[in-house]
């Protein structure tokens, strides 16, 4: 054990079998408290553990590296606030060196990263070159073999970031323990609380959780103790069929649309927005006489999902608006829905007819207008007809302007403020 571990140990030692007392709150003012360091938006914090969990083959160890590749070039390419860039170490325990070199290059390429911002930045490791093993069963309990090497390779290296893909390949313990998954965690945590470094775990979710994952921290495979020990966990679930088809993906693109969602978030209000990204075929210009096509990777980027408008402005949205106010025809006002006797007079056949829309589009925008109140549901008397009858009203003081889009602008849930993007101060 080194000098610098060893007394880090010692005063651990000595404040766990010193007096135990019941110590009067400072009660410091606030003003006077040091704010929490996030380093990337209120994903990654240093002193502290979060986890990254997926199903196989969605592209987390993609998303986590992309992260990395964030915080060591202080660039917020993937929306998320880089709060202060740090050097990354990415500890890829399962693929080796020059597959990590094809996928940074891919990732460069795809963000326009110059090799300036990043050189002396990122760190690289593979499993393949060095195994690593933060926790295994040993005679007098758990042994922690590599928890100093790890620490101290950090500290040397002025690591702000450690990212561990997958984490499973961290440790040799019971998967299934809590006891034992509490071990492997608080280890990565010493780490973390040693180099006050952010430490990301990539995780897989339990087999069959596929898509439907999202935002559900208990999906996460194996004992509960991992997300328990974590500070903040997210979820990455490939977009599903009902959610391409809202979203007018292509089923042949579906495959290439991952959602992150915030599944736990100790110290930030959880995020009710979903964060959408895409997986891009990237060309690396590698050719050679024997492989004359050279690689394409897959490198992720943020993706943000079609406006319900299409562009409209607001005369357009205006015109459309009016003509739904007009009603139908023959005393009936338009319908909300599409169904039954309603069809022929459902409000969103303005827009497909007038404007082109389809009608799953039109859907999703006449669903829009009623969420927000600039349409309103409500029973209509015929006149000829001198029956209730159910239609929609145009609320005019909801009505678009120049500077206000319809439906868009009444209610937080449906106007979330965007993450801030871009850079912050540089650790270099």
């Amino acid at each position: 054990m080194s000098d610098i571990w060893a007394a880090w140990e010692a005063a651990r030692t000595a404040a766990a079998i010193a007096p135990l007392e019941a110590t009067p709150a400072a009660l410091p003012p606030p003003e006077a408290i040091p704010p929490r360091e996030w380093l990337y938006g209120a994903r990654l914090i240093r002193r502290f553990v979060s986890v990254l969990a997926a199903p196989g083959g969605v592209g987390k160890s993609a998303l986590a590296l992309a992260q990395a590749l964030a915080l060591a070039s202080g660039r917020g390419f993937l929306g998320e606030h880089v709060h202060h860039s740090v050097p990354a170490w990415v500890l890829n325990l399962e693929d080796p060196l020059d597959e990590l070199n094809r996928r940074v290059a891919a990732l460069m390429r795809l963000h326009a990263l110059p090799r300036a911002a990043v050189e002396g930045r990122l760190h690289l490791t593979s499993g393949r070159d060095r195994r690593l093993c933060m926790a295994e069963p040993g005679e007098a309990g758990i042994a922690h073999p590599d928890r100093e090497a790890v620490a101290e390779a950090a500290l040397a290296a002025g690591i702000g970031l450690i990212v561990v893909d997958p984490f499973v390949k961290s440790h040799r313990l019971d998967e299934n323990s809590n006891a034992q998954m509490d071990a492997a965690a608080t280890a990565w945590a010493e780490v973390a609380e040693r180099t006050r470094a952010a430490v990301l775990l990539v995780h897989h979710v339990r087999k069959g959780s596929g898509d439907k994952a999202g935002g559900d921290v208990d999906t996460t495979r194996g004992a509960k103790a991992l997300t328990d020990a974590a500070r903040s966990a997210a979820l990455l679930t490939p977009m599903s069929v009902e959610e391409a088809r809202a979203l007018s993906v292509p089923e042949r693109e579906r495959w290439r649309h991952v959602r992150l969602d915030d599944a736990k978030a100790n110290m930030a209000p959880r995020g009710d927005a979903t964060a959408w990204f895409r997986l891009e075929t990237v060309a690396l210009g590698n050719a050679t006489a024997e492989y004359p096509n050279g690689d394409s990777v897959a490198a992720i980027a943020a993706w943000k999902p079609p406006s319900p408008f299409r562009g409209m402005g607001a005369a357009e949205c205006n015109r459309a608006l009016d003509l739904i106010a007009a009603g139908a025809g023959s005393g009936h006002a338009f319908s909300a829905h599409r169904t039954g006797k309603g069809t022929e007079r459902w409000a969103g056949g303005v827009l497909v007819r007038e404007f082109g829309f389809e009608d799953d589009e039109a859907a999703r925008v006449i669903a829009l207008w009623l969420r927000t109140g600039l349409l309103v549901e409500e029973e209509y008397r015929h006149a000829a007809q001198r029956k209730l009858r159910m239609g929609v009203r145009v609320v005019d003081a909801k009505r678009p302007t120049a500077t206000r889009p319809a439906g868009l602008a009444e209610g937080p849930a449906d106007a979330p403020a965007p993450r801030p993007a871009g850079g912050g101060n540089s650790d270099r």
